[in-house]
């Protein structure tokens, strides 16, 4: 059976403007008559359905024309290139979503924008704190961790720590903000230990890249001594391990 375009276009519920913009791709190449008129076979149907089920899926045109031409075996991976793409565009969508709801019922409305602007601002930067940490380590704490970074109680032992800056590390103050520290450390994670691991790697590594976070948490950084902090309970630490007679063990491993 052979349609003429306008045929071709009423049967299959693509408009005659969108077929011809496939033949320009090469996504669609119809047969031609001697007066050049667009000629469409059944296989043509076949195609035309095949180039709407992947549009339906969120493909572009210019996907979808590599895709066809390409061998059948590229199709699995192709999928699930495009499942993952959706999943991280459902992912935006959800947060959207979630951040204009908090919003919608606020009753300050000349600030609206302004705390539009600073929800978006830090969905984006939990975006890009996501990369340090794995799926799991990320899911059950990062995302929650970052997003009120630092927390009330992180805040508030910050703020002790500063306090004490000038104290020797082996003191007793000085232990207690260290195991206060710990002991808070712990609660976030829980108990388990795979999961620790991925986190303390996940931290180590945003840790070490503290200089590139985004300037939402640049702020929020600056807010507080966090550098001096840093070296204070890690000669806080050291100075435990001498006391409980650990400091050889701990070198002899490290050598």
């Amino acid at each position: 059976m052979r349609y003429r375009v306008g045929e071709f276009a009423r049967l299959t519920g693509v408009t005659v403007r969108a077929l011809q913009h496939y033949d320009r791709l090469g996504l669609l190449k119809p047969s031609r008559t001697e007066s050049g008129h667009r000629v469409y076979l059944e296989a043509d149907r076949q195609r035309v359905r095949h180039i709407l089920a992947l549009r339906a899926v969120g493909m572009s045109l210019q996907q979808i024309a590599a895709l066809l031409n390409a061998p059948a075996s590229r199709l699995p991976a192709a999928f699930r290139d495009q499942r993952a793409r959706l999943e991280q565009t459902q992912a935006g969508i959800n947060e959207a979503i979630e951040i204009l709801s908090r919003l919608e019922t606020s009753d300050c409305e000349v600030a609206l924008l302004d705390r539009l602007s600073s929800g978006v601002e830090m969905k984006d930067a939990l975006e890009s704190m996501r990369s340090f940490f794995s799926d799991e380590a990320w899911e059950k704490w990062g995302q929650h961790y970052f997003n009120d970074w630092p927390p009330a109680a992180w805040r508030a032992l910050f703020r002790d720590i500063e306090a004490s800056l000038g104290d020797d590390p082996g003191s007793e103050r000085a232990q207690q903000l260290l195991n206060r520290t710990t002991t808070l450390w712990d609660a976030n994670i829980g108990s388990d230990q795979a999961l620790a691991r991925a986190v303390r790697d996940g931290y180590g590594r945003a840790w070490q890249s503290r200089g590139r976070w985004p300037q939402v948490l640049q702020r929020r950084y600056a807010e507080f001594k966090i550098e001096e902090i840093a070296k204070f309970l890690g000669a806080a630490q050291m100075a435990s391990w001498r006391q409980r007679g650990l400091i050889q063990t701990y070198t002899a491993r490290s050598a």
